[in-house]
């Protein structure tokens, strides 16, 4: 992979189509977030990012027992095991009731919450850190076209992998083992590492090469700059997840 020029030629004068946009970026990502900032057309991506989200809430929340699914998490924490039947229980229902609350929620107004915390965040990164004359309508097209792309895929292949596997109470963050815990059984690891092995994702690097290069593009700088500055503070998150897992236990 070679880096792109720091002083691109002038923008395309074509925005291109909305679906030929979204097409291309599985292809030629840098040309085509070069257009997409002709005309970012960001709410429609942040209005199909929330259909996807609604559809796979709908269907998954409609086949799984939301009680049986916070047991199974739960039953993972040493903590949770040391306490009192009764207890746990009572903890069960409260959980599995505020999960069908914000499973009809949450799908709606997480995608847009998202989007813009982590285009305000990659703002500040670009121009604080790399000087780079980015706007915020700039940011924002750039997360909500990437993760608009990798959910067409991922959102289909997660609803594939549950049917086949006919398990609706598993955990839609690890039901597609595109990751490092694939060589692993999950009872012989502890829950730090099992989580620092599932950062290693398929899901987790494609959205990040994908904001990676729109970033770059938009601030005018070379590929490797954008990984830089994505990758880095993605690397703390996932040391941050981490060691979370490894205080709680």
């Amino acid at each position: 992979m070679t880096d792109t020029p720091d002083a691109p030629a002038l923008p395309p004068a074509d925005s291109g189509s909305f679906f030929g946009n979204l097409f291309n970026l599985f292809f030629e990502p840098w040309t085509t977030f070069e257009k997409i900032f002709v005309s970012p057309r960001v709410w429609l991506a942040i209005i199909l990012q929330t259909v996807l989200a609604v559809g796979f809430s709908s269907v998954w929340l409609a086949k799984m027992d939301p009680k049986e699914f916070m047991r199974q998490q739960m039953e993972q924490n040493p903590r949770i095991q040391q306490m009192p039947a009764d207890q746990v229980d009572r903890i069960v229902d409260m959980q599995a009731n505020a999960m069908k609350t914000w499973g009809r929620i949450g799908p709606v107004v997480a995608p847009v919450l998202l989007d813009l915390m982590i285009a305000g965040f990659f703002l500040f990164v670009f121009r604080f850190f790399v000087a780079a004359d980015v706007t915020f309508s700039q940011s924002l097209a750039t997360v909500a076209w990437s993760f608009l792309v990798v959910g067409l895929v991922q959102t289909p292949i997660l609803l594939a992998v549950f049917s086949i596997k006919d398990d609706w109470n598993l955990d839609p963050n690890e039901v597609i083992q595109a990751n490092l815990t694939l060589f692993f059984d999950r009872a012989d690891l502890p829950r730090w590492l099992w989580s620092l092995l599932g950062s290693f994702d398929l899901f987790s690097f494609w959205p990040v090469f994908l904001m990676a290069t729109g970033f770059a593009v938009a601030a005018k700088r070379a590929l490797s700059t954008g990984l830089w500055s994505v990758g880095v503070p993605w690397a703390c998150f996932v040391i941050v997840k981490m060691v979370f897992r490894l205080i709680i236990g």
